[in-house]
């Protein structure tokens, strides 16, 4: 269920971990992201949009949490919740016992929400649009885009009809030929460092390698390798990435809407275990994204890496 029952540091000397972190979207127990926040500017957002985000930012909490009451606070009272399978909840009360079950049966569920868009009606009404990822331990992330209708009421915003779709692959997403549009090189210009990838078939056109590197002040270090393709057992397009500072990581592709949801496992050269859920983005034919969230490092929780934009060179 969605909402759900359902970079860089650079120094004169390059460091090489939260440059791994993004290239291989594998998390890093490092502050890298941190001191990158800080240093970009936030953009600028309206008055509702800030509370949105506010309020997306309270509901993560209580999900991951597992407190059905607090999660059905954010409806009206009379708010409804319509969820992917067309289950239509009215209420407060009915919401949150479909919480509270929810709950019970999908232990440390944990949710992540993309607000991709907000926009007000008149004084009293706004709605949101967006995308969540909801990951239960031992099963794949299910992904849902959502359309919530929010309402005023004494000074406070409060969402009045939520509705879920469910992204599934569309038909044309069956296998790694959908991956065609990557092939060519990738650039990302950041803090004066030029970040390249650059993707590949191999020969027989069964597995497309990624290799990608750096390069500042006229000096190019290779970072990595990635070897994408269908195994011939689950059908699954997979990954299997090796960094040139000994971490290694295996993803499992899901084809979503615009592109893909990469769940990473891997581990770094000390030894940290790392999990990850990574999204590519296709935004047209020379532009991509990559964000990597959920993250975790020997089961501690990291921050959400920043997104990065690349273009095709």
């Amino acid at each position: 269920m969605g909402l759900s029952i359902p970079v860089f540091v650079f120094s004169i000397v390059l460091s090489s971990a939260p440059v791994y972190a993004q290239f291989q979207r594998t998390p890093q127990a490092s502050g890298a992201d941190t001191q990158v926040a800080k240093s970009q500017p936030a953009p600028k957002t309206s008055q509702i949009e800030q509370a949105i985000q506010k309020i997306a930012v309270a509901f993560k909490a209580a999900f991951d949490q597992g407190n059905a009451k607090q999660v059905a606070s954010f409806w009206a009272p009379e708010g409804e919740y319509i969820e992917a399978g067309g289950l239509r909840l009215v209420g407060r009360q009915a919401i949150e016992k479909a919480y509270q079950k929810y709950f019970k049966e999908s232990k440390n569920a944990k949710i992540q929400i993309m607000v991709d868009s907000v926009r007000q009606i008149g004084d009293n009404l706004a709605i949101e649009e967006g995308r969540t990822m909801v990951t239960v331990s031992k099963a794949a992330p299910d992904v849902s885009q959502y359309t919530a209708t929010y309402v005023k009421q004494n000074g406070k915003w409060s969402m009045l009809s939520v509705k879920e779709y469910r992204l599934a692959p569309s038909a044309s997403q069956t296998g790694l030929k959908d991956l065609d549009w990557l092939l060519g090189t990738w650039v990302t210009e950041l803090g004066g460092v030029t970040l390249t990838t650059d993707y590949h078939w191999l020969p027989g056109k069964k597995f497309m390698e990624r290799t990608y590197f750096s390069s500042s002040k006229g000096k190019q270090q290779v970072l990595g390798k990635q070897i994408i393709g269908v195994d011939p057992i689950s059908g699954d397009i997979m990954s299997w990435t090796f960094n040139t500072d000994g971490s290694h990581a295996v993803g499992i592709w899901a084809a979503v809407e615009n592109g893909w949801l990469i769940e990473s496992r891997g581990v770094t050269s000390d030894g940290t275990l790392t999990n990850a859920n990574n999204i590519l983005s296709k935004i047209d034919e020379n532009g991509c994204r990559w964000q990597s969230v959920n993250r975790t490092a020997n089961g501690i929780e990291l921050p959400d890496a920043l997104e990065v934009v690349s273009k095709r060179k």
